[in-house]
C-alpha cells in the first residue's frame, strides 16, 4: 500500500550534495562509510546503530569502505520517501484515532478495511488475516507502529 516514489527537487539534490561535499574531504566523489551516520544526522535522519550498519552494508555494494555519490543519492531519496510516507500515515492514523488514545480498535480497523474491500479486492478472510498479523500483542488495539506496518507492507 505504498504511495510511490519521491522525486527529488533540484533544491533537495543541491542540499544533499552540499552536505555530502563537506564529508568528501579529498573531493573524490565519495565519503567514508564511518561518516554515514553523521551525514544522515546532518540531513535530519537519526538512525539506530543497527539500521545504520544495515544501510552501510547495503549502500556500499562494492565494499570499498566508501560511499560514492551515486550510491548516496538514491539512499537519501529512499529516506525522504520513508519520511514522507511516515508523515502521511501519521496524519491518517490521527484522523482514525478520533479520541486521541494512541490506538484504534481492531473492530474500527476491520470496519475501515471492509469499507475499502471493494476498492482493493479484500475478502473477509483477508481482513481477518491482516488484523491477526497487525495486532501482534493481541490486545484488540492497533498502535500507530502496527498500523504503519500494515499500511506499508506489500
Amino acid at each position: 500500500m505504498s504511495r510511490g516514489s519521491v522525486e527529488l527537487t533540484e533544491e533537495q539534490i543541491s542540499s544533499i550534495r552540499e552536505c555530502f561535499k563537506v564529508y568528501d574531504i579529498r573531493q573524490t566523489g565519495s565519503i567514508p562509510c564511518s561518516k554515514l551516520g553523521e551525514v544522515m544526522r546532518n540531513l535530519g535522519h537519526n538512525l539506530a546503530r543497527s539500521e545504520l550498519k544495515e544501510l552501510q552494508e547495503a549502500v556500499d555494494a562494492d565494499q570499498s569502505g566508501h560511499i560514492e555519490w551515486e550510491e548516496f543519492l538514491p539512499l537519501m531519496a529512499a529516506k525522504l520517501k520513508e519520511k514522507e510516507e511516515m508523515g502521511f500515515y501519521k496524519n491518517l492514523f490521527r484522523m482514525l484515532d478520533k479520541k486521541n488514545k494512541g490506538f484504534i480498535t481492531c473492530d474500527h480497523l476491520r470496519y475501515i478495511l471492509q469499507g475499502l474491500s471493494k476498492e482493493v479486492d479484500l475478502t473477509d478472510d483477508d481482513i481477518e488475516d491482516m488484523i491477526a498479523d497487525v495486532d501482534e500483542d493481541k490486545n484488540g488495539e492497533v498502535s500507530f507502529e502496527e498500523f504503519y506496518t500494515l499500511m506499508t507492507t506489500e
